[in-house]
């Protein structure tokens, strides 16, 4: 941590993109401390609510969050946002995940004018509606410094080009948790991801309802990866992206584009000519195999799976539990007695011992982080067939008679707040009732 960023070295940092909490910068300069890094910002909102709210004294973990992750003893002392998601992503997701996959980065000190630099910068250059929603949070001292997973080298200038595809999977399993509803069966036969696609449909978030299904990325068979990845690819929404040397060729900055037209595919094709030496009109083909076959190949989505699957209970037994946790009347109960649809098994849910209902939130938050993280899969092209580091794998594309090196990442880990489990339950009954009345209807 001995680097110091002054306000004279924003300019050597390019907006990349962001999400709900965080911003991200590419570096652009010249020094070789930072060459292949990239550097990721915390965001404050612009109507002064916290996105991820109710942290004791500003920027800890709450109360009961600390009992949650009490054996972590670094991450209930610490008391700043940025330190406590490098401290969750170091010491509960890279364990479950291993290490060769997650990379937690590191903490960089700023100064608060580098930080007002960076947000007169960067603004013109953010989607409006993120810009419009929240600001660079400038009184931070620290930003988390990472590798920048759209490059191939780092601390040096690369000298092939690098291909990155980052892809966001989501839950890649049915429930069958004994706590959903009667009503609500259908989840342990369709997708969340499918029946959120309606109510986004329904919401205009995108134009067209994906034929992605998670099932047959994470389902082990090579042509059910193949054909997940080519429904990503034709409706990548925001969940492919494509990047070339650091620079995104392919798919949406903000909620992504939702068809890949005729038009796009033409114009991806040719950035592909340096990549995948193929004929004209075979080079997509042969992107999407590289992809698949990569996924494959590496097992990464294995190891996901199995940390998604720390959710037994679904949303709809864990929340009981969260209400006890704080030590509430359980509003979820009240409206299953309203309906009388409350049953014996949440009773007997709620008189469990707190250490069980700790584990059950603890697991169900660790879920959440592993459902809506992104995997970062960056290729470059080798000559001899050969590959130059022990840090990377290598793998023949036979119908393009091609080796690529390539690294695989799991990106996007940080910590769920507790108080989301509210949020969760209501969007997850938001999206049961619009997919139960299309159901319906049709």
């Amino acid at each position: 941590m001995e680097n110091f960023l002054e306000p004279k070295d924003a300019v050597d940092w390019s907006y990349r993109g962001e999400g709900a909490v965080n911003l991200v910068l590419a570096y652009t300069g010249s020094s070789p401390t930072f060459l292949g890094k990239m550097m990721r910002i915390q965001k404050i909102p612009n109507d002064g609510k916290e996105e991820n709210g109710d942290t004791s004294s500003g920027n800890g973990l709450t109360t009961h969050e600390k009992l949650i992750w009490g054996e972590v003893k670094d991450l209930v002392s610490c008391q700043n946002k940025e330190i406590v998601d490098y401290l969750f992503v170091k010491h509960v997701m890279r364990p479950l995940l291993g290490h060769k996959h997650v990379n937690p980065g590191m903490r960089l000190l700023v100064a608060k004018e580098f930080l007002e630099s960076v947000e007169k910068i960067v603004t013109s250059q953010r989607p409006s509606w993120r810009a419009d929603a929240a600001s660079v949070d400038t009184n931070r001292s620290s930003v988390l410094l990472m590798d920048d997973l759209t490059l191939f080298a780092h601390g040096r200038v690369e000298d092939k080009p690098c291909l990155s595809v980052e892809i966001k999977p989501k839950c890649g399993f049915l429930p069958s948790s004994s706590f959903i509803a009667e009503e609500n069966a259908i989840k342990k036969s369709v997708t969340r991801f499918q029946m959120h696609q309606v109510l986004k449909l329904q919401e205009n978030e995108i134009s067209e309802i994906s034929e992605y299904d998670p099932l047959d990325l994470f389902s082990g068979s090579k042509d059910r990866i193949h054909r997940a990845i080519r429904a990503l690819y034709a409706t990548p929404q925001n969940n492919f992206r494509v990047f070339l040397n650091g620079s995104l060729v392919f798919g949406g900055l903000g909620g992504g584009i939702c068809k890949t037209t005729s038009k796009v595919e033409q114009d991806f094709e040719h950035l592909l000519k340096d990549i995948i030496r193929t004929e004209d009109g075979l080079r997509a083909d042969h992107f999407i195999e590289l992809v698949a076959e990569t996924v494959y190949a590496s097992g990464v989505l294995d190891q996901l799976l199995d940390v998604q699957k720390l959710d037994k209970y679904n949303i709809e037994g864990a929340i009981h539990v969260y209400y006890d946790l704080i030590d509430q009347p359980c509003k979820v109960c009240r409206e299953l007695e309203k309906s009388e649809t409350l049953s014996d098994q949440f009773s007997s849910m709620h008189s469990i011992p707190l250490d069980e209902k700790v584990n059950i939130l603890k697991d169900f938050l660790v879920s959440a982080t592993a459902k809506d993280c992104s995997v970062m899969i960056s290729f470059r092209s080798t000559d001899d067939g050969i590959s130059r580091s022990s840090s990377h794998s290598n793998l023949h594309l036979e119908s393009a008679k091609q080796e690529f090196d390539y690294k695989v990442h799991l990106i996007d880990l940080d910590m769920r707040p507790l108080k989301k489990m509210e949020v969760y339950y209501e969007l997850d009954k938001k999206i049961m009732k619009t997919y139960l009345e299309m159901v319906k209807k049709n």
